[in-house]
């Protein structure tokens, strides 16, 4: 009797591998991007960097335009549009087949982008420092309290305002009759000025009329506010009026 032997032929399933998920997931999209800027710019390193000035030249013009006191809407509308612009130029970057048509941007328009900007910025940038660096006359700005006349021995209050911060005030006063009439004793007066604000408080000097008075504010001060206080001949009655004022670096 013979026995009838079965073999089982394995099925080509069973020694099969599962699935793996790691080739069929798709790689994070930071690594997509990097992957498409790798690809897309071969053979067109040139416009690559063209772009990447375009980027550094806009947001760095951006953060100091904003630096300098500039609108943030203004700076962002302007920033969105040229980054608009150079995004615009991406087609530049396609390089698929040998056969495939030139780009129908012009490679050379990549450089209008940074060339504006520094061509408009640079010369405005240079012209606000220059002005920054001169003295600004505040002589009209200066307000004077007291109530005259004055005569030996009393104050008055100067406060000076504008909005270019400086760290030093240089201010001279002058002393007038109160009355044109009366005798003339305007020359033996003298003048003690004393600061009441800022880091420099009560620094005090003391000059004839005419002497200018120099005084550290501190850093972005836009406010100064300062005593006069008058030495004059016995019955002297006087006037006081701001011969110059100006703030400087």
């Amino acid at each position: 009797m013979t026995n009838d032997v079965t073999s089982a032929t394995p099925s080509a399933s069973a020694g099969a591998n599962p699935p793996d998920d790691a080739a069929t997931t798709p790689p994070p999209w930071p690594r997509r991007a990097v992957l498409w800027v790798r690809d897309a710019s071969k053979g067109a390193w040139p416009l690559t960097l063209l772009l990447l000035a375009d980027l550094v030249t806009v947001l760095g013009a951006g953060a100091i335009w904003l630096t300098l006191g500039g609108d943030p809407t203004v700076v962002g509308a302007t920033a969105a549009a040229l980054l608009a612009f150079a995004a615009a130029m991406l087609p530049l970057l396609r390089r698929d087949s040998a056969d495939r048509e030139p780009p129908w941007f012009p490679p050379f328009v990549l450089v209008v982008i940074p060339l504006a900007v520094l061509t408009v910025g640079l010369p405005a940038l240079g012209i606000r420092t220059y002005l920054e660096s001169r003295p600004v006359d505040v002589t009209n700005r200066v307000e004077l309290d007291f109530a005259p006349p004055l005569v030996d021995g009393e104050t008055a209050t100067a406060t000076v305002r504008t909005g270019d911060a400086k760290p030093r005030l240089d201010i001279a006063f002058d002393v007038l009759p109160h009355d044109p009439a009366a005798p003339v004793c305007t020359p033996g007066s003298e003048l003690t000025v004393t600061l009441r604000s800022g880091s420099g408080r009560n620094q005090s000097q003391t000059g004839a009329p005419g002497t200018e008075f120099t005084f550290g504010l501190g850093r972005g001060t836009t406010e100064a506010r300062l005593s006069v206080q008058v030495h004059a001949e016995p019955g002297c009655e006087v006037k006081l009026a701001v011969a110059s004022a100006r703030m400087d670096d």
